[in-house]
């Protein structure tokens, strides 16, 4: 009886899912901008974001993305994108991130940025944005 009961817990716990998550982080690595970061987690069976934050600090001013911020994600395969916009006061920011895995060395993630900033679009008047581009090491576990 008691082999039965250690039987059916065992059942029991394996029958419950798993909720693994998996993380990245990506830095600017290099002084095109003052800085940028941005990380999120993932569901180690999906592509979703259930976690997100960035931030970008650029001439002067320090603007922090949120999860609602980000306008797509892609990660599988090695490969990472995020593409997150936002406005802060006047402006428009975007920012662009596409990292590769290093089939070498798969601690070795790296990959460019590229920033859009500029005032924020007004109907009927074109503005073209200011661009940054440069490039990010990102830590993923």
């Amino acid at each position: 009886m008691k082999r039965l009961l250690f039987i059916a817990a065992a059942l029991l716990a394996l029958s419950v899912p798993a909720f693994a998550s998996a993380g990245f982080s990506c830095e600017a690595d290099d002084k095109n901008v003052t800085k940028l970061s941005v990380g999120g987690a993932t569901p180690r069976s999906g592509g979703n974001l259930i976690n997100f934050g960035a931030e970008l600090e650029i001439d002067g001013e320090k603007i922090v993305f949120r999860q609602s911020d980000v306008k797509r994600y892609f990660g599988a395969g090695g490969v990472i994108r995020v593409r997150v916009g936002a406005r802060a006061g006047e402006r428009d920011y975007l920012v662009m991130v596409d990292a590769k895995r290093n089939p070498k060395d798969e601690d070795d993630w790296s990959g460019t940025y590229e920033v859009r900033y500029g005032p924020a679009a007004v109907p009927g008047k074109k503005t073209a944005p200011q661009i940054r581009r440069g490039k990010v090491k990102c830590f993923v576990e």
